[in-house]
């Protein structure tokens, strides 16, 4: 994925917009687990506005690029109805939106703008159109210094 430009000020966005935004986008064949939602706010930390970058404090660990931050967020998301989570049967829940998730994403785009919002849902479905362990090698052949206490590699 490539940066997205600032395209001049941008207004401050909470990072559960940015959890809420990515979910919006995450259509691929793969799961929105808790790591594909922590590499996507990862790329958003480090690809994104320079707005968001801020929303976001990683630091290397298990398997790779980790802000307790994004948990917090998604929790916040699930304590509000915005976001569901189906473990069913799997090691790890995947996440989804609710339709008062579908309808808050919808109003993002007053915020973050078309193109804002489209780039995040981008992150969204790239996250889930990798297998684990293709995105935790993309991850981390981009940012090796984030990949240095994983136990995946």
């Amino acid at each position: 994925m490539r940066d997205v430009s600032a395209g001049g000020a941008t207004p401050e966005v909470s990072t559960e917009d940015l959890v809420l935004a990515i979910a919006a986008g995450a259509d691929g064949p793969y799961d929105l687990d808790p790591i594909r939602l922590m590499k996507a706010c990862f790329l958003v930390s480090q690809r994104g506005r320079p707005a968001w970058k801020v929303a976001f404090r990683f630091r290397p660990y298990d398997y790779g690029p980790f802000d307790r931050g994004v948990y917090a967020a998604r929790d916040a998301l699930l304590a509000h109805g915005l976001l569901q989570a189906d473990s069913n049967g799997r090691r790890y829940p995947s996440y989804s939106l609710t339709e008062a998730g579908r309808a808050r994403a919808a109003e993002l785009k007053d915020v973050l703008g078309d193109d804002g919002l489209s780039w995040l849902a981008r992150i969204g479905r790239y996250v889930t159109s990798k297998t684990f362990s293709r995105l935790l090698d993309e991850v981390y052949a981009a940012y090796p210094d984030f990949a240095v206490k994983s136990i995946a590699r």
